[in-house]
């Protein structure tokens, strides 16, 4: 009988725990809900191909930088349109040749707070090329993002290249827009992994 009510306080008690982390998640998501949706912003720019210099201004900071291979550090929003504008239009189709670039999917948005006014946030993305929008390729990133104070909005501020396998699974999980959302076609361990140093070079 002892053993009994034991094992039903356990259970009570894990199961008030689990509350309480789910409540402070939603909680610690509220807080960051300006971050991500100068995330999901940009998305819908990067997927309808609508990257001009007046929209990164609303998403980027202007000393936006890159950590990976190469590491790269942009010192303007004109060079930093430029930058991403050739990664849409020149290295997205080439990733999907010989067919076109369709829409960019997610499989995992989760984020990391850092400070009130920054925020890490962590994702795996699906290529989904041809006009049959096939799923065939995943990267993984982490942005960080901080909270200008001047301009009174979240902007991205630095991105980092993971491995897919390194995605940091202990993260608040973010739930992910159905228009974002991947649906699991193919199973994620299936599709080809690329990686931007290899693709600086014109690899695969």
């Amino acid at each position: 009988m002892k053993k009994k009510i034991t094992l039903i306080i356990l259970i009570f008690l894990i199961s008030c725990t689990q509350n309480i982390s789910k409540k402070n998640d939603e909680m610690i998501l509220k807080q960051y809900k300006g971050a991500l949706e100068t995330f999901y912003s940009y998305i819908d720019k990067l997927n309808n191909n609508e990257l001009n210099e007046e929209n990164m201004k609303k998403f980027f900071n202007e000393t936006f930088s890159f950590s990976g291979s190469p590491n790269l550090n942009f010192s303007n929003i004109n060079d930093l349109t430029t930058f991403y504008n050739s990664i849409r239009n020149e290295t997205y189709p080439f990733i999907c040749s010989p067919d076109n670039f369709n829409i960019l999917k997610f499989e995992k948005l989760s984020l990391l707070p850092l400070t009130e006014n920054s925020v890490m946030l962590s994702l795996l993305d699906v290529f989904h090329c041809s006009d049959k929008k096939i799923p065939r390729y995943k990267m993984s990133f982490i942005y960080t993002l901080i909270f200008d104070v001047n301009k009174n909005t979240w902007l991205m501020n630095n991105l980092i290249e993971i491995l897919p396998e390194n995605y940091p699974e202990d993260w608040i999980k973010v739930k992910i827009k159905e228009k974002v959302k991947y649906d699991g076609k193919v199973e994620i361990k299936d599709l080809i992994t690329l990686q931007a140093s290899k693709l600086a070079k014109g690899e695969k």
